[in-house]
């Protein structure tokens, strides 16, 4: 972060403390390795991340999808500093009971990537595994409009190839689980669903888009030991 988003961080969040990290205990478990935390934040700090999140990286992003645009923002860099808006989603990951196994915990760094996607309405993402130059367990917040993702269960030859690029299954019956992703929930995968599952946000939902507002995603990931960042 520069010293302009410091500023700005400050300005619209105050001064990070434990205090203020008071959470529902209302989380679900549909799958292995996948843990939900519903209602995580305010729906004023939901749009303050909003807020902070459109400035920082999406600027000048029109609302137009059929036009060449920016809708994706990368953050390099050990994510431990809880003064920075990035670094205080990674303290909320390590404060949430049972969200992340002990051995992701137990990292001197548990996060220092994130990627940061813009959805407007009737846009999603392929169903993939994240990169496997990725280490175990991947945290996604929501921001803004509400969205399905979509899990698809993967045989042992799929995952090398879904890792490697976003693309639909071409399995006709695969097993599924849907999980709805609203302002404020977090979800984490780790062990099975980080690695045998695959995650995407279709693009529509129930014959209707499934993405009716702009929504905007974090997600937070370790890179492994020499993990070319170019190919992220």
């Amino acid at each position: 972060m520069n010293g302009d988003s410091d500023m700005l961080y400050h300005e619209l969040f105050g001064e990070a403390s434990d205090d203020d990290l008071e959470f529902l205990d209302d989380f679900e478990e549909p799958i292995p390795g996948l843990v939900v935390y519903r209602n995580v934040q305010s729906a004023e700090q939901c749009l303050q991340y909003f807020s902070w999140l459109t400035s920082e990286y999406f600027p000048d992003t029109p609302s137009n999808t059929s036009n060449r645009r920016v809708n994706q923002g990368m953050h390099f860099g050990a994510l431990t500093d809880p003064d920075t808006p990035l670094g205080q989603l990674c303290q909320i990951c390590t404060t949430l009971s049972g969200l992340l196994p002990a051995s992701v915990l137990a990292r001197s760094v548990v996060f220092d990537q994130a990627i940061i996607n813009l959805y407007d309405r009737g846009e999603g993402i392929g169903d993939h595994v994240d990169l496997l130059r990725f280490e175990d367990g991947v945290v996604g917040f929501s921001f803004g409009g509400s969205a399905t993702m979509r899990m698809r269960k993967v045989g042992s030859g799929d995952m090398q190839r879904a890792a490697t690029y976003a693309r639909e299954l071409e399995s006709e019956d695969p097993e599924e689980v849907t999980v709805r992703l609203n302002a404020g929930d977090v979800y984490a995968m780790s062990g099975e669903a980080r690695y045998q599952w695959t995650h995407g946000i279709p693009k529509t939902s129930a014959g209707v888009d499934n993405v009716q507002s702009r929504r905007i995603s974090v997600t937070l990931r370790k890179l492994a030991v020499q993990a070319d960042q170019s190919q992220v």
